[in-house]
């Protein structure tokens, strides 16, 4: 049944009523707060109504009503009015979102306490480059006290920096001209974006705020490296295998470098999934007494992250495996 203005006028009401006291809504109430220029009991046989509808109930101890299930969903569907959030909280949740600006970033950082916390393993971990990535869009948000926010979205991580607003120009303005700018670059690898390719898709963008894009930008793009990151070294270090001179400075070597087990990393977790590599199964001089289970997280059949649990040969690999493949099963669900 359709229901009429006036029972829609008042079923929303009654529930807007609800929500703010949690209390039943008489007619008597309803008929000095709606302000349609009707009596209580013209209000209350519309109410009637309405309960004989399905829309509300009535409470065995109250004389008035409350919204049924069916009534809370046409309003929901029907009724209600949108409420835009104020502009502090929305500008507050903005910034909160922005915080978290490395997703992946955090998700291989988390991920490695989790795999150092779980044995007396030292976690490594490879996160995606910059270059690797491509370029979804550049926006700007209001920051508040005269700031805003240029942000750069790619499909591995978001960047983001504060910048003075230059007199004159509006957020609105910039979201256009950066509008612009995506449209051109988007998905285009970081590592084809060139410096002239950029001053020229900047062409709409004048004065200072142009050299803080460029150089928001360039800094962007300069961290071209993936970095491999080391979590657990006291506890992997602890280990009796190490307790020679010889062996822990060996070993001390070998994590203070990197290089050696970023390429041990890379070797092992292949194209994705979980791998085992034991000794001399590694083609590493400097990591033939140890051992790695390594595993690769696949996005889009691409690798946009890298872990692995190196330990003496004598490590446990039935936790190592059945950790890596939590994990494994765990992070490819978080990302995809």
């Amino acid at each position: 049944m359709e229901l009429d203005r006036r029972k829609r006028q008042v079923l929303r009401a009654i529930v807007e009523d609800y929500v703010a006291s949690a209390e039943p809504i008489g007619s008597r109430t309803l008929a000095r707060t709606l302000g349609l220029g009707v009596s209580s009991a013209t209000i209350r046989n519309e109410m009637a109504d309405l309960e004989a509808l399905g829309f509300l109930d009535k409470p065995h101890t109250s004389a008035g009503r409350v919204p049924s299930d069916r009534g809370y969903r046409l309003y929901v569907d029907e009724l209600m009015e949108p409420r835009p959030m104020e502009a502090e909280a929305f500008r507050r949740m903005r910034l909160m979102y922005l915080r978290r600006v490395r997703e992946m970033d955090y998700l291989v950082g988390q991920t490695l306490k989790l795999l150092s916390a779980a044995g007396d393993f030292l976690a490594v971990g490879l996160g995606p480059g910059v270059r690797t990535a491509r370029l979804r869009r550049l926006d700007a948000l209001e920051a508040g006290e005269g700031q805003v926010a240029l942000v750069l979205v790619t499909d591995h991580f978001v960047q983001h920096r504060l910048v003075e607003m230059p007199d004159g120009m509006d957020t609105g303005g910039l979201q256009r001209a950066l509008l612009v700018l995506s449209h051109e670059l988007q998905g285009v690898g970081l590592e084809r974006i060139t410096r002239s390719m950029l001053e020229s898709v900047a062409r709409e963008i004048k004065g200072r705020m142009r050299e803080e894009l460029l150089s928001f930008l360039r800094d962007c793009l300069s961290d071209s490296e993936e970095q491999v990151r080391i979590v657990g070294t006291s506890r992997f270090l602890a280990q009796p295998e190490f307790r020679e001179p010889g062996r822990i400075r060996e070993a001390v070597q070998l994590i203070e470098q990197s290089d050696a087990l970023q390429e041990l990393l890379l070797e092992a977790s292949g194209q994705g999934g979980v791998r085992v590599r034991i000794g001399e199964e590694t083609s590493l001089p400097e990591t033939r007494e140890l051992s790695i289970v390594a595993l690769g997280i696949e996005r889009q059949g691409e690798v946009v992250a890298r872990f692995g649990l190196v330990g003496p040969k004598r490590m446990d690999y039935a936790k190592a495996l059945a950790l890596a493949e939590e994990v494994l099963r765990g992070l490819e669900q978080a990302i995809s």
